[in-house]
């Protein structure tokens, strides 16, 4: 995994005995307090923001880094692998992708950033703004890796990305890109 100029790798793990707590309508991260709920969830939102004028900067010639295809399971018990995710990411840190929703047969774009200091990587999928999961980006290299998934400023879940094996066979846009779905919860069944 190239560093492309980024620190030591940081893991982000969510929750009681991670590095990323939540306490008392506050959020901790490695013990420092970093703010209120609310603000740790905007933070996320506007690093998953990603300027036109940055998406336009990243071009076709733009070298671009696979993460992989990952299952996006909501608990423990959730193994369906309904929803797959795609990710990749270019030296400027923007983040791409899509998400495919087997169950729903839609297809939806993944779009952030990952902020190169903290390494914290967060992005929205589809047209939901207001939904916005993060992650460290060190995290997406490993088989699997906890992500906090924010429901607007104060409503969060942990979710699971679980690697999936390449496909035998490639299919769709290579390009990432997907045609564009109407506003809905893209996480929801």
């Amino acid at each position: 995994f190239p560093t492309w100029g980024w620190a030591e790798p940081i893991y982000y793990d969510y929750g009681v005995g991670g590095n990323v707590v939540y306490q008392d309508n506050n959020v901790y991260v490695n013990g420092t307090d970093v703010g209120s709920d609310a603000d740790y969830a905007e933070s996320a939102a506007q690093l998953a923001t990603v300027d036109p004028s940055q998406e336009e900067a990243t071009g076709q010639d733009e070298q671009w880094l696979p993460l992989g295809t990952f299952a996006v399971e909501t608990s423990a018990s959730d193994t369906s692998t309904t929803r797959q995710l795609q990710l990749a990411v270019d030296k400027a840190g923007i983040i791409s992708g899509t998400m495919h929703n087997s169950s729903t047969d839609k297809m939806y774009v993944v779009q952030g950033r990952v902020d190169k200091q903290t390494q914290r990587a967060a992005f929205t999928i589809g047209d939901k703004s207001d939904v916005v999961m993060e992650t460290g980006i060190f995290n997406l290299t490993k088989p699997q890796t906890p992500v906090l998934v924010h429901f607007g400023p104060t409503k969060t879940e942990t979710y699971l990305l679980v690697r999936l094996d390449p496909p035998k066979e490639a299919g769709g846009d290579a390009s990432g890109n997907a045609a564009q779905q109407p506003a809905e919860n893209p996480l929801a069944e």
